[in-house]
């Protein structure tokens, strides 16, 4: 459907990773609920942008569940699985070869539900020129000694493009520590999830804001993102953009905008897991947008859609918008809608998000 945002590719930006290289541990092969374990940890990696996975395993199981994930995960992904039978890191990384991008992730197949990745991409932000990477470590969910790590990794500065990097693990890389951050494991459907409008909420109206040099963010909107992000809620916006329909600018456009949002939240330590908008109107003078389609609010197709995807139940969700067809949106959706006056978003958005159940 037009209006789909959710894996339409954009370019590498400065906090958005695209890339992670998954090595499979056993656990990660064996049911979890309704699906692998490992497409819980897929599943985590798609809220902080990630839609290129390199599995690395030597278990011929891991084909047949691999083959499956897809419908598992709520974004398209490309999927590649590499037989490591090498079980070092030089042999990993000469299996990923030269499918690796400048910048990517690394971690086993068995990351925690809950696990905030960040802090780990907004340190990678503000890193210099030359500077290796980080490794952002996890602590067990039960409390006890072994938990897991995620990578964050400049190939040329971590010496990779010849395939050899020194150490006997992912885990190993000489690599800056942040401070781990990890939630109470939780199943993933139940997690909480914050919609938001874009203009008027995350940035000033100047009326049809199709690209960068018009886009004020609100004054604590990026820490709202931030605050949601690192307390465990999704993070999703939900948007009209008429401009389309009136032939002010392409649907391009918006996509490029709301990557670029999503990268400026991830640079400050928060995500937007994913977005939907909708480029339709009934009086559009594009001829093929001319229609009242049910994702335009206040119908609530965007909010069911995303729910759908991300499996979320409405009574953990909240809406956040300035106009009353954002209400009408939420309340047709069964969410909870918070109708924002303007001001400073963060100082709105963090009482009700911590006084949800």
């Amino acid at each position: 459907m037009t209006g789909f945002a959710a894996g339409v590719s954009t370019p590498q930006h400065r906090a958005t990773v695209t890339q992670c290289i998954v090595r499979l541990e056993p656990s990660a092969l064996r049911p979890c609920g309704d699906r692998p374990a490992l497409a819980w940890t897929l599943r985590e990696l798609q809220r902080f942008g990630v839609d290129d996975f390199l599995l690395l395993s030597a278990d011929v199981a891991a084909a047949a569940i691999t083959d499956t994930l897809g419908r598992f995960l709520p974004k398209p992904a490309d999927i590649t699985l590499l037989d490591n039978r090498d079980d070092s890191a030089a042999g990993l990384l000469r299996e990923a070869g030269t499918r690796l991008s400048r910048r990517f992730l690394a971690c086993r197949g068995n990351l925690p539900a809950m696990a905030n990745l960040g802090s780990l991409l907004a340190r990678g932000a503000a890193d210099g020129p030359g500077h290796p990477g980080h490794r952002l470590r996890l602590p067990a969910a039960d409390g006890g000694p072994d938990g897991s790590s995620v990578c964050l990794i400049d190939r040329a500065a971590a010496g990779v493009p010849a395939a050899v990097l020194p150490g006997d693990a992912l885990p190993d890389f000489a690599l800056t520590e942040v401070a781990a951050h990890l939630h109470a494991t939780l199943p993933a459907r139940c997690r909480k999830a914050l919609f938001l409008d874009r203009d008027g909420v995350l940035n000033l109206d100047h009326g049809y804001v199709g690209s960068r040099d018009r886009f004020d963010w609100v004054d604590g909107a990026l820490e709202a993102i931030r605050h949601a992000t690192a307390t465990g809620w999704h993070v999703f916006i939900v948007t009209n953009q008429s401009g389309v329909a009136r032939g002010l600018y392409d649907e391009a456009a918006v996509h490029a905008l709301l990557a670029w949002i999503a990268d400026e939240a991830r640079a400050a330590g928060g995500t937007i897991d994913d977005t939907r908008f909708c480029p339709y109107h009934p009086q559009a003078q594009v001829s093929a947008y001319r229609q009242a389609h049910p994702w335009r609010k206040p119908a609530p197709g965007m909010l069911l859609d995303l729910m759908r995807a991300w499996d979320l139940d409405p009574g953990c969700c909240v809406m956040v918008g300035d106009q009353a067809t954002d209400m009408q949106a939420a309340a047709a959706a069964s969410v909870d809608g918070h109708l924002f006056p303007g001001g400073n978003l963060h100082a709105f958005v963090r009482p009700i998000l911590d006084g949800k159940a």
